[in-house]
């Protein structure tokens, strides 16, 4: 494989508006401020396509928006869940699945953590109003690049090594959670009600999920070093 100075990370795109395939400007932003290259993936079901594609990136960023349907991890959808893409969750899958084969990182945000979750055999919280108590508003309103609340930095994990801190105010824009968390990952921060808001994979050279948007808050230090420890494996 060529090693380049300069890593191109491979955004997945966003299919769930009929007729359009697009990528928030954010993060595209946070990979160019953090030092990468973003290629915005094109959709596809055709894996031999999938496979050229993935094979010339460095890196995976899975991006948040719509749910997941809840098929994948073996519940029944509840009437409060959201509306679910199922092209858009195979999609990712498929992404997932060939950035592991190839041990490239892989960082997911929102949406993105909880593919890795479910990917890895966990489960999801369909919608955390109705489903889990709690005096936390976890999907604020606009705009995003305010703090919503507080998480606590899990000890002898990478990201409490990154921010060498315990607490992290961060944003919060989600009405799905991690319930059960998946096989063979660990979690790296808690929110105040208790609910895992980032997870990582051990035995993976980096597989990182964050449940909170860093890409709104990208020209803050705090959230520039998760994008920029991503960029850093990326050119290992």
């Amino acid at each position: 494989m060529i090693k380049r100075e300069i890593p191109v990370i491979g955004i997945s795109t966003e299919i769930d508006i009929p007729g359009r395939i697009s990528v928030k400007r954010k993060y595209v932003d946070a990979v160019l401020q953090a030092g990468g290259i973003p290629f915005i993936l094109p959709f596809t079901d055709n894996v031999q396509i999938l496979q050229s594609v993935v094979s010339s990136i460095d890196g995976l960023l899975l991006t948040g928006g719509g749910d997941i349907s809840p098929v994948i991890y073996g519940e029944s959808t509840l009437p409060e869940c959201g509306e679910c893409c199922r092209d858009r969750d195979d999609f990712d899958y498929a992404l997932l699945r060939l950035a592991s084969e190839r041990q490239i990182p892989v960082l997911g945000i929102c949406r993105g953590m909880q593919i890795i979750n479910t990917y890895f055999g966990g489960t999801l919280y369909q919608d955390l109003p109705s489903e889990y108590k709690s005096t936390i508003t976890h999907r604020m309103k606009p705009p995003y690049d305010n703090k919503q609340h507080t998480v606590t930095l899990v000890e002898d994990t990478p990201l409490k090594s990154l921010f060498n801190k315990t607490i992290l105010p961060v944003n919060s824009c989600h009405h799905q959670a991690i319930k059960e968390l998946g096989n063979d990952l660990q979690p790296m921060a808690i929110s105040e009600d208790g609910l895992v808001e980032s997870c990582y994979a051990p035995n993976k050279k980096f597989v990182w999920g964050v449940q909170w948007h860093p890409e709104f808050m990208c020209t803050e230090k705090e959230s520039q070093k998760i994008f920029e420890e991503f960029i850093r494996k990326c050119r290992e």
